[in-house]
Order: structure tokens, then sequence, then C-alpha cells
């Protein structure tokens, strides 16, 4: 049993005169949304989270439409990315769609168990961390190309073709709910939203932060650690760095407005 602490809160805040001419005046999402932010590894806080939801689920109407949106970055940093993978391959909540977005971290790590001397630098982003929790010895990033070459196959054997196969077939790079944007980095301002780039999505841009997406969307992100996950402009920033915060956010959305619960 583990200890924890909620706090449901609403907060929102303002960046600047620009990014308020972005956000729309509305939610219309024609339902309950949730958004939890970047997970890396920790699977207590995920699965005292997601207890959570579960129970904001049955409770809620079961005629009003619910979808659960996990925003990416499942591994890396924290101890037992596999543990998180494993959860969140097998979960479900009966009347709650479930969509899981893929994050940096996540293609990173696929791009390591293919190409091991390519992307290489995947160790030094918490890549270690996640070896480990496979049960493998970390090495660094400055290992010699026949040891990354061992290193990475060894890694792409126990990573197994069920969870790469998730990561590569069951997650998203964004979604569209109404007029929520969810991606797991944000999107260009100046691209329409259905011409934004992929690597965009994955990596982000500092423009994103200063100026939100495109308008007329509310875009809703990991990516960029937050001390509390709060409205800025047209953004919904939902990563409180749970890997080094203790904290795991969720963005809880519906057509009355945004609402966020945090897990510690």
């Amino acid at each position: 049993m583990y200890g924890y602490s909620m706090k449901l809160t609403s907060l929102f805040g303002r960046s600047s005169p620009e990014a308020d001419d972005v956000a729309p005046d509305y939610f219309d999402v024609g339902g309950t949304v949730y958004a939890v932010g970047d997970i890396h590894g920790e699977i207590e806080l995920l699965d005292l989270l997601v207890a959570r939801i579960r129970r904001d689920v049955e409770r809620t109407d079961p005629y009003i439409k619910k979808t659960l949106v996990f925003l990416g970055d499942y591994v890396d940093r924290g101890p037992r990315s596999r543990d998180v993978l494993d959860f969140l391959m097998e979960l479900d909540i009966p009347g709650c769609a479930l969509v899981f977005i893929r994050g940096n971290h996540d293609k990173e790590m696929l791009s390591f168990a293919r190409d091991p001397i390519g992307h290489r630098r995947w160790l030094g982003w918490g890549g270690s961390d996640t070896m480990k929790s496979f049960g493998l010895p970390a090495i660094f990033p400055t290992a010699s190309d026949d040891e990354l070459l061992a290193a990475g196959k060894e890694f792409a054997a126990a990573l197994g073709e069920d969870r790469k196969r998730w990561i590569e077939e069951d997650t998203k790079i964004w979604i569209e709910i109404g007029n929520l944007i969810l991606s797991h980095a944000g999107m260009d301002p100046d691209v329409p939203v259905d011409e934004q780039k992929e690597n965009m999505m994955l990596w982000g841009s500092p423009r994103f932060i200063a100026e939100g997406g495109p308008p007329d969307y509310w875009h809703v992100h990991g990516h960029y650690v937050h001390a509390q996950a709060a409205v800025i402009g047209n953004r919904i920033a939902v990563d409180t760095g749970a890997y080094q915060s203790g904290i795991l956010s969720v963005a809880r959305i519906t057509d009355d407005g945004c609402a966020f619960l945090q897990q510690t």
C-alpha cells in the first residue's frame, strides 16, 4: 500500500496577450476527456491515478462519452518502464475509450533497439534506467560500438515484439476531440493542424511554449515540465515531471471547463 495525496484544482493562467488571442472562448468536447501527463516509468503513481480516474468514470453518467488519453513518454528516467508498458497494454476501463499518444522517449527507445550506434543518445536520456527495468545492465553512451551493438540486440529481445508492435501500431501522434488537439509536444503555431509534421509533435519547439498552437483549438500536451498542470493561453500543460517531482497529473476536460487532479 503506497501513501498518496490527491488535489483537485482549477488552474487558469495566461502567459501573454498574444497567447490569449489564440485561445477559444469555450470547451466543446461532447463528454469527458481525461489527459494524463508524462509517466516516465512511475508505475506506482500511474496505478493510483488510474484508480482515481476509474472511480470518476463509474460515478459519471454512463451515457456521457468518456475518453482517457495518455500523452506519451511512458518510458525512461523512472525506475519501472517495463511495468508501465505492460500496465498500459493490458488496461481496460469499461465505459471509457483509451487513446495512447506516442512521445519522443517512446520513439527513441524503439530507434535504439533497431540502431543502437545511431541512437546511443537515448542511454543518456534515461534509456539506461529503462534497460535496468528489463533486468539488463546499463551502459553509457560512450560505450564502444561493439558494446552498443550487443546491448541493443539484448534490449530488443527483452523488449519483445508485442511491446514494439504496441508502440508502433497502437499509439498515435495526435488526435482531435471537439476543439481539443492532444499531442505529446504540441504544434507549430503557423501551420494548419492537418499539415503538422510528426517531428514537431514529438519534440516540440520554443515557439509553441511562447505562442501556443494553431488558433481555435485547445492544445493538450506533455513534454515540457511545469511545476503545476495549468492552462496557459491555448495550451493545457499536463507534464509535472513525475520522475523528479513525484507528481503525476491528469486534466479532466468537459464542456464546463478544465480541472486538474495531481497524484503524489
